[in-house]
């Protein structure tokens, strides 16, 4: 027997929602937790909820989020487990359910390059990952559209979001972020990535930033949205 296989038989995989067995080792999780999760159908919606809290931003081709987020939601323990879990798979998967399932919906055309939103250096070697990342990675490998995470970069270490009220969001995110060679992404359309949105805060800081990727204009993926 292959180690894998063995390993599997020993440690069976365990969905990272409701802790049941699931029959593919390499899912994170299960057929169940997957079809109840609370999709927001934005792919199929103009000016969706998303896309009017970025209404006022300018060079916004389309915004949209997978999954409502709310206090109590399936999707609130699998942000957990991405972000504190060590489940960096949690966020794979799911993205690339999104991205098959936004795809019909033309959402990813014209998109030439995926950029996460970074974590600082520091935060990154205590996590050992960037979930938003992960979830970039997932939209590339099913969509084909190249990811990239060397221009746009965390240059401040802030608190995090989720201990902050709404003004103190905005605050904690303003002038965080700083870009490297922008000129290799002039006249692009990029797709920036989140985790979750809530405020908007951190992508409206990440887009001021971007503005020096000049000529270029800009599309909005989360993996949830507060509704």
């Amino acid at each position: 027997m292959m180690l894998d296989s063995l390993l599997s038989v020993l440690f069976p995989s365990r969905c990272a929602l409701c802790g049941r067995f699931v029959e593919d080792e390499k899912s994170a999780i299960c057929a169940d937790c997957i079809s109840t999760l609370p999709r927001t159908e934005q792919a199929s919606l103009p000016q969706n909820s998303t896309e009017q809290l970025f209404r006022d931003m300018p060079h916004i081709l389309s915004a949209g989020a997978f999954l409502f987020y709310d206090h109590d939601s399936m999707l609130r323990r699998a942000v957990h487990q991405m972000k504190y879990g060590e489940r960096p798979d949690v966020a794979y998967q799911l993205s690339r359910l999104a991205a098959k399932e936004f795809m019909p919906f033309e959402f990813f055309d014209g998109i030439d390059v995926i950029v996460p939103v970074p974590l600082h250096p520091k935060r990154f070697r205590e996590r050992g990952y960037n979930q938003s990342e992960w979830i970039a990675r997932g939209l590339s490998e099913v969509t084909g559209i190249p990811m990239d995470t060397t221009h746009l970069l965390r240059a401040v270490n802030n608190p995090k979001q989720a201990l902050l009220q709404s003004k103190q969001r905005a605050d904690n995110v303003s002038h965080i972020f700083a870009v490297s060679h922008p000129e290799e992404l002039y006249h692009k359309h990029i797709l920036l990535v989140d985790d979750i949105i809530t405020t908007g805060s951190t992508i409206r800081s990440c887009l001021q930033t971007m503005t020096a990727f000049r000529g270029s204009c800009f599309s909005i993926f989360a993996l949830g949205k507060a509704r």
